[in-house]
C-alpha cells in the first residue's frame, strides 16, 4: 500500500507497516518505551519514512501519526 506524505510524494508500506499503523492511528502519541522489541524497530522505519512524527526524550522516543498523509489505494509501483 502507499502512503501520500507530500503533493507528488508516495512511501510504499508492507503489511507489517500498515497492520502497525492501523494498531496506533487512533492513539495521539506514544513512547518507544510501551512498545514491544519488535514494534521499536518498525516505528523507527515509519519514522524515517515520515509516517511517523518523532521527539526524543531523556528515556526513549515519542511518536505520533503525521496527519498530513494521506492511504492511496490504488497507486502504482514504479
Amino acid at each position: 500500500m502507499f502512503v501520500q506524505i507530500a503533493p507528488h510524494v508516495k512511501v510504499f508500506l508492507t503489511n507489517t507497516q500498515v497492520e502497525f499503523v492501523k494498531k496506533y492511528k487512533d492513539k495521539e502519541s506514544f513512547r518507544s518505551t510501551d512498545l514491544l522489541p519488535e514494534e521499536v524497530e518498525i516505528a523507527k522505519i515509519l519514522g524515517d519514512k515520515s509516517i511517523f512524527v518523532r521527539k526524543k526524550l531523556d528515556n526513549g522516543m515519542q511518536y505520533a501519526l503525521n496527519r498530513r498523509i494521506r492511504f492511496v489505494q490504488n497507486a502504482i509501483k514504479k
